[in-house]
This record gives structure tokens, C-alpha cells and sequence, in this order.
């Protein structure tokens, strides 16, 4: 097991296959908890606080080691592997979660 700054070359190594998926990683992210395959270590240190990103099937962890860091990941999965205008993850997922109950 090694960790991965490169969060591209890690997202190409998880399976993020629909919705829920995309969604579980920034919610596991954003609350520092687990869901679905993802699981969102968060741990202090001097000058801020510093992420490790765990997904099942997976042997890399993820790390970011800032907040600037974690926000710019979210930025990146909200802006490739949504369609959502205002990169709000949260607001896509609702719509999503929305239009699945009235197919």
C-alpha cells in the first residue's frame, strides 16, 4: 500500500461508475467518514489538517495533504465526472437522486 499525491492517477484506479458512486467519494471527503467503498481519514497537523483516501479494491491511498489540497480534488470531481453547472456535487446528486424517482 502506498500513497498517491497524484489524485488523477489515483481516480483512474477507482470505479466510479455512476452517481452514487461520485457521490459517496466527495460525502466520505467532505465528512471525513465512510461511504459506500470510500472511507476519509482526516488528521491534524502543524499548519492545517491533512487527508488519506481509502477506496475498497484499491491498494493506493489518496493523500492530500491540505485543505487547499481537498478542495481542489472536489473541484476536479465535481468537474469531470459531474454535469453540474456550479460544481456543487451536493446540488447534482439531489437532481440526480430527483430524476431517478420519476424514471
Amino acid at each position: 500500500m502506498s500513497e498517491i499525491k497524484d489524485y488523477k492517477a489515483w481516480l483512474s484506479n477507482v470505479d466510479l461508475e455512476n452517481h452514487e458512486d461520485v457521490y459517496q467519494l466527495y460525502s466520505s471527503i467532505s465528512n471525513f467518514e465512510g461511504s459506500g467503498i470510500f472511507y476519509t481519514d482526516k488528521r491534524v497537523k502543524n499548519d492545517g489538517y491533512e487527508y488519506r483516501v481509502k477506496a475498497d479494491g484499491n491498494e493506493d491511498v489518496l493523500f492530500l495533504e491540505s485543505d487547499e489540497a481537498k478542495h481542489e480534488f472536489l473541484q476536479y470531481l465535481a468537474s469531470e465526472y459531474t454535469d453540474s453547472d456550479e460544481s456543487n456535487i451536493q446540488k447534482w446528486y439531489e437532481l440526480k437522486s430527483e430524476i431517478g424517482k420519476v424514471d
